[in-house]
């Protein structure tokens, strides 16, 4: 029985050691290494070309989406922007009657009307107390560059048009129609702005500064935004990209007439 055993086991063993060198027969060569190789790169390309493929979808996807989304600020923004300066507009013309009076000495320690009336006599006008609607100090107290003193500015505003024009048109001014206005100048006067429009002003300000196409940028007595060019003409402004927009044409312009001067 035992030699049975032994006998049956041998051959089984035999059985399963031929099917193994079947098996390994095809490494034996090179050449069927290499077509194994093959095989396995084809099938990571086609798996990698496909992942490539699926990530080039979503990628020209999210930038379509990304694009609309772009396109949809971009809208609403011109909106915000359109809405902002309506908005100011209606700011601007709530100020129409208002002005301001910068400079004026802390030390004084006048009442408002009291400063209102002597800034009349100095510069030679008369406005009477029932002219004017109310005035207060604004902001808070700075030390003058050129007096050293500490001053206030205050605004001041008016029951009609025609008395806050004379009191405008007849403020101190350092220069008029270019020859310096003899006597000190004790106070300034300016229209009252919004925020937004002074805030433009002054960047506009800073970027015509040594620009040789441009004389000035002023706030006029309506509170409009204009830019004086070098060819005196005067061209108004509500946003930056309308002043940019003059400045370029101006610029396009200059650049012909010097063309055809050659």
């Amino acid at each position: 029985m035992d030699c049975m055993v032994n006998t049956r086991s041998m051959a089984i063993s035999k059985e399963i050691k031929a099917y193994l060198e079947q098996l390994m027969e095809p490494l034996a060569t090179h050449s069927s290494i290499e077509m194994m190789l093959e095989k396995m790169n084809d099938n990571l390309t086609e798996k990698f070309d496909k992942i490539v493929n699926d990530q080039n979808e979503k990628i020209i996807k999210l930038e379509e989406k990304i694009v609309q989304l772009v396109g949809s600020i971009s809208l609403q923004q011109t909106m915000i922007n359109r809405l902002d300066v309506m908005n100011d507009n209606t700011q601007q013309y709530q100020r129409r009657s208002s002005l301001r009076i910068h400079g004026i000495p802390v030390e004084d320690n006048k009442d408002p009307m009291t400063i209102v009336s002597d800034c009349c006599n100095e510069m030679g006008i008369t406005i009477k107390p029932e002219e004017i609607d109310r005035a207060h100090p604004i902001g808070p107290a700075h030390v003058d560059p050129v007096s050293k003193k500490k001053v206030k500015s205050y605004i001041v505003k008016f029951k009609s048009w025609e008395s806050r024009e004379t009191f405008y048109k007849a403020r101190p001014r350092a220069y008029i129609n270019g020859v310096k206005k003899p006597g000190k100048k004790s106070f300034t006067v300016s229209v009252d702005l919004t925020k937004r429009r002074y805030n433009l002003l002054q960047s506009i300000k800073g970027l015509t500064k040594d620009n040789p196409l441009i004389n000035f940028s002023i706030a006029d007595i309506n509170c409009s935004l204009a830019v004086k060019l070098n060819n005196d003409s005067l061209n108004y402004f509500n946003t930056r990209e309308e002043f940019e927009n003059i400045l370029f044409d101006y610029e396009e312009s200059q650049k012909v007439n010097t063309d055809h001067k050659w």
